[in-house]
């Protein structure tokens, strides 16, 4: 019997779940849930905690609450989520980082998390505090893709566009919410208390529909400084690029990073010499050494061959010639030096 070869798992930034942006960083919470130290409430569907929306909601990946009446022992790391994440602060203070610019909330405040911003929330720790939410799919990852609101959601093509720009055209995350807005998150935070997904659906449409409509209402009052620039094909290649560092183990190809940005090889290319002037060979290859540089220096205890492996190298022989016609010395050198001890791998 011939042996199945093995499916190549296909690197990713922006587009799979499984991903480092998209490491799971909800299992503190749920544990804290459990030990009775936080109360969640939340309906869900995939791997999120909460009880099972199944076929319900569609788009909705989590809608929930926790509230925590005492500061906490844990936080959410930093990472990226499936679709846009809608979240009002109802009660306490809230530390909030979004794409390395620090927020500190107060209750009323609510925030809105696109799928390509990097955050943390509870930096390092969730305080005592309510947070109610809702995690949106829209089958978006990058500026450039095109939304697709579920049909629950009743738009029309005017305002899905006016949100749309709002959202995409401007990086700004956190704003005060107005009554309604607040009383719409509040309204989810009912049905949630209230009722199970089965029992609730309809109502949970109601609710996260005026929900919606507040927040569009609110951004039409105070609209946000709108930059074109921020949703186009060289954003989105600028978006890749700086996430590009936290994914150095994945086996990237050209084709792979180009797919990634939803962009023929060529396009890619193009656009990757204008940011970095440099090929994308030749710019992961730089950037896989210059952490690999890094992690001998502050990393002493562990071997060339794991530093190699975990930059993205497939051999400590290929790692160690690329790293001397980099730097001019073998990676041994770099080693003896960083450690007193004179260990070498």
């Amino acid at each position: 019997m011939q042996a199945t070869r093995a499916l190549r798992v296909r690197p990713a930034v922006f587009r799979q779940p499984g991903s480092m942006l998209y490491a799971d960083n909800c299992r503190a919470l749920q544990e804290a849930a459990a030990r009775g130290e936080t109360r969640l409430v939340a309906w869900t569907r995939g791997s999120y905690p909460g009880r099972p929306l199944e076929g319900r909601l569609p788009g909705v990946c989590t809608i929930g609450f926790w509230d925590a009446p005492a500061p906490q022992r844990w936080g959410l790391g930093r990472h990226c989520n499936e679709g846009i994440k809608f979240a009002y602060l109802a009660h306490g203070t809230l530390t909030l980082e979004v794409d390395g610019v620090p927020h500190r909330l107060s209750a009323g405040d609510a925030f809105v998390i696109r799928p390509w911003q990097l955050h943390a929330i509870g930096t390092p720790h969730v305080g005592a505090n309510q947070l109610v939410w809702m995690l949106l799919d829209v089958d978006m990852r990058r500026p450039t893709d095109r939304w697709r609101w579920p049909r629950w959601l009743l738009w029309s093509a005017a305002d899905a566009k006016r949100l749309h720009d709002y959202l995409t055209l401007n990086d700004s995350s956190v704003l005060r919410a107005t009554p309604a807005l607040a009383q719409g998150f509040l309204a989810m935070r009912g049905v949630l208390e209230r009722m199970a997904p089965d029992s609730g659906e309809a109502r949970m449409m109601i609710a996260g529909n005026a929900m919606l409509l507040a927040l569009l209402d609110a951004l039409d009052m105070a609209p946000p400084s709108l930059d074109p620039d921020a949703a186009t094909t060289r954003r989105t290649v600028e978006l890749f690029l700086s996430r590009l560092p936290m994914a150095l183990a994945q086996p990237w190809r050209l084709e792979d990073m180009a797919r990634d940005c939803g962009l023929s090889r060529t396009r890619f290319a193009h656009y990757c010499r204008l940011l970095t002037n440099t090929t994308p060979a030749q710019h992961l290859r730089r950037l896989r050494l210059r952490e690999a540089e890094r992690l001998i220096r502050e990393e002493p205890g562990r071997s060339v061959t794991e530093v190699a492996f975990a930059c993205g190298f497939g051999s400590s022989q290929h790692f160690s010639a690329a790293f001397r016609a980099e730097f001019g010395v073998p990676p041994g050198h770099v080693r003896r030096r960083a450690d007193p001890g004179g260990r070498v791998a």
